[in-house]
């Protein structure tokens, strides 16, 4: 039973993936969040920022005024249906 558990237990990750260390101030930052530049000092991260994903500049309140048009269309289908139906 402990070998089962053992496989399943999370494996403890490398805590310094995704950071960039600034010598200069001797700081741990995260590039992704900061432009790939070091918020104390400015310097630019060796690797430079991480790619933003896709939809990070899209604005969630376009999506839902894009829903409720898509359900006002669906509704207006249905109310033309049943009027024209019988």
């Amino acid at each position: 039973m402990s070998s089962i558990a053992g496989r399943l237990r999370a494996r403890p990750r490398n805590r310094t993936d995704g950071y960039a260390f600034c010598p200069e101030d001797r700081f741990w930052f995260r590039p992704a969040y900061t432009e790939g530049r070091c918020p104390l000092c400015g310097m630019r991260a060796p690797d430079g920022a991480a790619p933003s994903p896709r939809l990070a500049g899209l604005d969630r309140s376009w999506l839902g005024i894009g829903g409720l048009a898509l359900l006002s269309l669906a509704m207006l289908a249905l109310v033309l249906y049943m009027y024209f139906r019988g």
